[in-house]
């Protein structure tokens, strides 16, 4: 079989093509022919030397994907040959709290991730996707979206007479605003132009709000929604914390879902302090979470957002276009090696 790898350090130009034997089934394995794989921010942090985690190549790239069960070891229960399935992106952690040993396996760094051609793993390492998914669909969902599932929805209980701020239009973004529209909350999106206005309402925003033409828009924010918010998903991180505090309410509840805009949030203490605001930071979810999600999507038949897909001659444009931003949903790579 083949995958891409990076060699010797994680520069564009150190990730190759290499073969590898064709991966053999243990008793409770499967075997996925990968048909469609994300790109995410976190791919791109390991690229720059930025990650939070030590990653060292070789490694095979990429944490999110799905593909089409090919072989099924003797004992396997969960899946059937056919099947399409994504491997989840810890490994480890099937359920209950977060530990540092349910956290220690990471597809895409510093384990080996999806941007193969085949990929062996344990039966209990895959969710099978929603019936009603194209494959370049399903493999929005082991990171961002159970990531915004487990912080909306385990960290948080979101409820439908609640109304949500969600900012930007990436992976995270898109999906946080239709489920949070499936479970009933009332949603404010706030990106920075008018260039998605129409398609984020399309996923279920009550209102569209830019930041460029309205440089004040937490006092917006807290205009719409009578007072304040009380949730928000903030995926950028840097100087964005502090006005994503300031549209919430008196006790809401903040998820920092990403640092597009800097390692290092800006946080004005007597801004948080007069909000009483609870901060969570995301770090993933589990199998339990995943399996939670795949029949929420199935039962309201939501379709997760796709920015754009690449086919694989064009990983390089894939990571580009990432690294540009300005996208809607995820940016997707078709492995057909």
């Amino acid at each position: 079989m083949r995958a891409y790898q990076f060699e010797d350090d994680f520069a564009p130009e150190s990730l190759r093509l290499v073969e590898r034997p064709d991966p053999i089934p243990g008793e409770r394995d499967i075997v996925l022919r990968m048909r469609a794989v994300a790109v995410n921010y976190r791919d791109l942090a390991i690229m720059r030397g930025e990650y939070h985690t030590r990653v060292s190549p070789p490694l095979v790239p990429l944490s999110d994907g799905v593909g089409e069960v090919v072989h099924v070891g003797p004992a396997v229960t969960r899946f059937r040959v056919g099947d399409l399935a994504c491997p989840t992106y810890l490994p480890l952690w099937i359920d209950g709290p977060l530990t540092l040993d349910r956290i220690a396996r990471r597809l895409g760094g510093p384990d080996d991730g999806v941007l193969t051609e085949l990929m062996r793993l344990s039966e209990h390492e895959a969710v099978r996707a929603p019936d009603h998914l194209d494959p370049a669909e399903a493999a929005t969902l082991p990171v961002s979206g159970v990531t915004t599932w487990h912080s909306l929805f385990e960290l948080d209980r979101l409820r439908p007479d609640e109304t949500i701020l969600v900012q930007g239009s990436g992976g995270v973004s898109t999906i946080a605003i239709q489920l949070a529209a499936a479970a009933g909350a009332r949603v404010i999106a706030v990106t920075r132009t008018n260039r998605y206005t129409d398609r984020l309402r399309d996923l279920g925003a009550d209102h569209v709000l830019t930041t460029d033409s309205s440089p004040d828009w937490p006092s917006r924010v807290a205009a719409h929604s009578g007072g304040g918010v009380d949730v928000a998903v903030n995926t950028a991180g840097g100087p964005t914390l502090t006005p994503t505090i300031a549209a919430t309410r008196m006790g809401g509840r903040v998820h920092l879902v990403g640092y597009a805009a800097g390692r290092r949030a800006e946080l004005d203490v007597f801004t948080a302090i007069q909000h009483a605001t609870t901060i969570h930071l995301a770090r993933g979810g589990n199998r339990t979470d995943f399996e939670s999600l795949v029949k929420t999507v199935e039962h309201h038949r939501i379709r997760p957002a796709v920015d754009r897909t690449f086919p694989l001659d064009q990983l390089h444009d894939a990571f580009d276009h990432l690294a540009h931003g300005g996208h809607l949903g995820k940016v997707i790579i078709t492995p057909t090696f």
